[in-house]
């Protein structure tokens, strides 16, 4: 599979408030990165959104990757929208507008509840337009994530860093019940066997590539995938395919 290129769905730029804590990274260190392991693109938050402000973080990213075709930036969202309208269903039109097609929230940093009375309008306004949501898997409890799924089921949520526990009794039970539940297989889930269990068990549509940048190693994920014992089209769909289709499906 000499040809075989990646897409990161998890990548992250910017510096950090106390640079002593580590894991900042320029646009330029990325596509670095990207070089050295043979991804074609990434999807990109930036830290500033986490740091100081969300949507200023926003436009930041914006103006960092405007001339990089291969980044594709994801947006961060709250539920009540960006000022000076503060209506999400604006905030998600201008989003559009500009060609954004991933999304992404911190509900713990930008203190807004991840339950339906409070981000219901935005979840709903996501679905309808088919945009995925990047969703820490340490952001809220498996429950929440389950009313989430339950509660708009055409919702495509991609969950970052998942549980490295073998046989998960949370994160299987999700899948199982969720079709447009996917997760970013990134260095955090060093499982034994475990791309091969889930693709066992749940087929090949359902994950995305990552690689934890900047903080982990990305070579970890590609070694754990072309290792897996995988047949190539399901690689393949690892790789690249899946999150192109998503991205294609939005509308």
């Amino acid at each position: 599979m000499d040809d075989l290129h990646f897409i990161a769905c998890d990548a992250m730029v910017g510096a950090p408030r106390q640079p002593l804590t580590g894991g900042g990274s320029s646009v330029e260190d990325l596509e670095q990165e990207m070089a050295h392991l043979h991804i074609s693109a990434a999807i990109v938050r930036h830290r500033f959104s986490l740091e100081c402000t969300p949507y200023l973080g926003n436009q930041i990213l914006m103006d960092e990757t405007k001339n990089h075709s291969n980044l594709i930036p994801a947006w961060v969202l709250t539920p009540d929208g960006d000022e000076p309208d503060y209506d999400i269903a604006v905030t998600l039109q201008r989003m559009r507008t500009v060609g954004i097609k991933m999304a992404w929230i911190c509900p713990k940093r930008h203190s807004f509840s991840v339950e339906s009375w409070c981000s219901g309008d935005m979840y709903a306004a996501l679905a309808d337009a088919r945009v995925p949501l990047l969703l820490d898997w340490n952001g809220q409890t498996p429950g929440e994530l389950h009313h989430i799924c339950a509660e708009f089921p055409e919702l495509r949520v991609i969950i970052l860093n998942p549980s490295r526990e073998g046989r998960d009794r949370l994160l299987f039970p999700l899948l199982k019940h969720h079709p447009n539940l996917y997760l970013c297989l990134c260095p955090v889930y060093s499982v034994h066997e475990g791309f091969r269990y889930l693709y066992n068990h749940f087929g090949a549509s359902r994950w995305v590539f990552g690689t934890g940048y900047p903080e982990a190693e990305g070579g970890v994920s590609i070694t754990g995938l072309l290792y897996a014992g995988l047949p190539d089209h399901v690689v393949r769909a690892v790789a690249i395919e899946n999150i192109e289709r998503l991205l294609s499906e939005v509308r």
